[in-house]
C-alpha cells in the first residue's frame, strides 16, 4: 500500500466516523420529539445543533496555527538552558 492510498483511506475513516455521529444525532432528536414532542421552546432541534461537523479549512488552520504555537513553547523553553557550556568540562 502506498502513502497515498493509506491517507484515502485515512481520510475515509474520518468522514465515515462524521457520517455515524451525525446519524447518532438524528437519532437521538427523533427519539427526543417521539418522547416529548416539539419541546420546552416549542421547536425542534436541528442535526446542526447536536453536532457540528468540522470542515477541512478550519481543521487544517487551527493546526497550523497550533504547530506554530507549539514550537514557540518549545523555544522558550530552550532558551532557558545555556547550551554553550554542553560539552565542556570545567
Amino acid at each position: 500500500m502506498t502513502h497515498r492510498e493509506f491517507y484515502i483511506l485515512c481520510e475515509e475513516n474520518v468522514e465515515r466516523t462524521h457520517d455515524e455521529n451525525e446519524r447518532e444525532a438524528m437519532y437521538a432528536i427523533m427519539y427526543a420529539v417521539a418522547s416529548r414532542g416539539k419541546g420546552k421552546q416549542g421547536k425542534i432541534p436541528q442535526v446542526q445543533e447536536l453536532y457540528k461537523r468540522p470542515t477541512g479549512e478550519t481543521e487544517a488552520t487551527s493546526k497550523v496555527e497550533d504547530m506554530f504555537e507549539k514550537q514557540k513553547q518549545a523555544e522558550e523553553w530552550l532558551s532557558k538552558f545555556d547550551l554553550s557550556k554542553l560539552g565542556k568540562e570545567e
